[in-house]
């Protein structure tokens, strides 16, 4: 779990950074679009977290919704490699698909999380934290590599495949049922 926790945070990492000045410099949208893209962007965390959670417990898993989360991320993420349309709507709402894969992996991890540990544990929640600024040093390196090599949309297909690698460790996590 603390493998895609740090995935995840890559993901936030490379797309806070980098999806605004692709949206600007090279979509073409104006700083206002790309605010209202983004205030739209972030409503899946707020509408679906708590539900996916109540689902997880009486009847999924949390398996199930991280790898339905990591899918979505995934497919999502490359379409943005490809989507060139300088309309906000149609970015806004790939964007909110995006974070709705993304708040059903955050959700999912912090409540496998949680469940698996208990208070001698400290250890493995300083890791979890750690994940964070360690995905915002190695986030920044991958961007850079793949435009020393490729087009800026590259960073997005190059992302998605990382994100693709969770599935990975989530096939290999028991519910906590």
């Amino acid at each position: 779990i603390l493998i895609i926790d740090f995935l995840l945070n890559f993901f936030y990492a490379i797309m806070v950074v980098y999806m605004p000045l692709y949206l600007l410099n090279h979509i073409g949208l104006s700083w206002e679009e790309i605010g209202l893209a983004f205030t739209i962007m972030l409503v899946p965390f707020v509408l679906f977290e708590l539900p996916l959670g109540k689902i997880a417990d009486k009847w999924l898993g949390e398996k199930e919704i991280l790898i339905s989360g990591i899918i979505i991320i995934t497919i999502s993420t490359a379409a943005c490699a490809y989507l060139t349309a300088p309309d906000w709507i149609l970015w806004a709402g790939l964007l909110f698909v995006t974070r709705t894969g993304a708040s059903a992996i955050e959700i999912m991890k912090e409540t496998y999380l949680f469940k698996k540990i208990s208070g001698q544990d400290t250890g493995v929640v300083a890791l979890s934290r750690i994940n964070v600024p360690l995905s915002y040093l190695v986030g920044p390196v991958f961007a850079s590599l793949i435009l020393l090599y490729c087009d800026f949309r590259y960073i997005f297909l190059g992302l998605s495949l990382v994100m693709l690698l969770g599935l990975r460790y989530a096939w290999d996590l028991v519910d906590t049922k």
